[in-house]
């Protein structure tokens, strides 16, 4: 056991550490071992779609003495330095450096007929379409544009097995989907002043065909408002137990790149107070952040480009789940009035919602909120307030959904942040899954919280 009035990630006894040390479930509880990487950082090497993230040495810090030290993993989350964090490194980097790069492939000579990826003028248009193993296609150093131009795909068709590689233009190409349009009609020929015939492969003389593209293996997004967080873990096993132990990824900081400078002490402390102003005055809300990638869900529209306006299972964003969180936030109260005006379907409510929040979860466009009564918002015109890279508020819109609105249906507790929702304790029955939710601190002890008759009490009590 570690000495007694030291903490147990103390050294003691000749520099043994105490490797029985649990994990902490709160702040209060001492780091658990091994600790994770310091002074973590993260530049940009000014190439498009890369990041480097770099950081000391874990093996040489004091506390990690004596365990057998495997080495460091990189998880990567967008957004909100709350997570999901995503693992990036297959297995533990024994270097001080890790390269996330968008990563271009070039497939060649893909073969789709063997594949059964060739639709050869069966549809009712008679088109002749290839469907690429890999999608998106994209343009080659361009971090993943999508490519909807023929000049950065090649086509080579061989009619017959006696015949000998042509290579054609294609008609058309559609990079999101990952399909190459063949030229099914007769070309017009300025050299002979004639109409040719088509250059199709013959599957049943032995024709065959080969396409080559570029694809992304993995995608580095760095569009506008779009922040990527790193954490970077360490890995040690236990001499005594030979256990393999990980630093738990709420014990590390998370970095970003835009974070261009540190904030110092006179910003941190404004951050502070405008958190001091939104727990005094503020309104508690929970807060969905929308998917913008993913697994596509099964009602994605391929000429539209978006899902189906009702679907349960992506609530219209196009992709599986919809919405990340919920997330618990506190935001300004309304600063407008409510118009009431008659439509033909009825009484409407219409009016904009100016208000702001704290620096994250980071939010966009189309995200939305759910008030204390269950009523949801959603947010437009986000306008982040802040300096040298660092943001101290949000400023954004928020107009009420209709109650018909498929986001009515996603459910508050659970999801992928593992939020439950609370329950106020003042109401005897839970109406439904997305009842409102209460000011209340877990971590503050019952016979010290200060409790009213209201959910809003807390709101005005310094």
């Amino acid at each position: 056991m570690a000495l007694e009035g030291h903490p147990h990630n103390f050294l003691y006894n000749y520099g043994a550490p105490d490797y029985r040390l649990p994990y902490r479930s709160g702040d209060d509880r001492p780091l658990s071992l091994p600790l994770g990487p310091k002074n973590p950082m993260v530049t940009s090497p000014y190439l498009i779609g890369v990041l480097d993230v770099r950081w000391d040495d874990p093996s040489l810090y004091v506390e990690n003495n004596g365990m057998g030290f495997v080495g460091v993993n990189v998880y990567r989350a967008y957004d909100t330095p709350e997570g999901p964090y995503e693992k990036l490194t297959t297995t533990p980097l024994g270097i001080l450096f890790y390269r996330d790069a968008t990563n271009e492939v070039a497939a060649v000579d893909e073969d789709p007929v063997a594949g059964g990826r060739l639709i050869a003028g069966t549809n009712s248009t008679g088109d002749w379409i290839v469907k690429t193993y890999h999608r998106p296609i994209v343009i080659p150093g361009t971090n993943g544009k999508m490519c909807d131009s023929v000049s950065y795909v090649t086509v080579r068709v061989k009619q017959t097995s006696a015949s000998d590689w042509v290579s054609v233009p294609a008609f058309r190409v559609m990079g999101e989907p990952g399909e190459i349009f063949l030229i099914n009609r007769k070309v017009y020929n300025n050299r002979t002043n004639t109409l040719d015939d088509p250059i199709l492969p013959n599957l049943a003389q032995g024709g065959e065909i080969r396409v080559s593209y570029t694809y992304l293996s993995n995608r580095i997004q760095t569009d506008i408002n779009r922040k990527v967080y790193y954490k970077v873990t360490s890995l040690a096993t236990c001499p005594q137990s030979g256990q393999l132990l990980e630093t738990p990824l709420d014990q590390v900081i998370a970095v970003s790149p835009y974070d261009m400078e540190r904030v110092d002490w006179i910003w941190a402390e404004s951050i502070r107070r405008n958190r001091f102003i939104l727990e005094q005055g503020g309104e508690r809300v929970k807060l969905f952040i929308r998917r913008w990638a993913g697994e596509r869900c099964s009602c994605w529209d391929q000429e539209y480009r978006t899902g189906r306006a009702s679907c349960g299972l992506c609530y219209g964003t196009g992709f599986v789940g919809g919405y990340y969180g919920p997330y618990n936030w506190i935001v300004a109260p309304p600063e407008t009035e409510k118009i009431v005006e008659l439509q033909d379907v009825g009484l409407h409510v219409n009016y904009d919602w100016q208000s702001w929040g704290g620096p994250y979860p980071l939010i966009n466009d189309r995200d939305f909120i759910v008030r204390q009564n269950n009523d949801r918002y959603t947010i437009a015109h986000v306008n982040p307030q802040g300096q040298r890279g660092a943001i101290f508020q949000q400023h954004f819109t928020m107009a009420p959904l209709d109650h018909n609105d498929v986001r009515y249906r996603v459910p508050i507790d659970g999801g992928q942040a593992n939020v439950p929702a609370e329950w106020n304790a003042f109401r005897e029955v839970r109406p439904t899954q997305a009842s409102p939710t209460i000011p209340n601190k877990p971590e503050i002890p019952d016979q010290y919280e200060l409790r009213g008759r209201t959910v809003t009490f807390e709101n005005i009590v310094f």
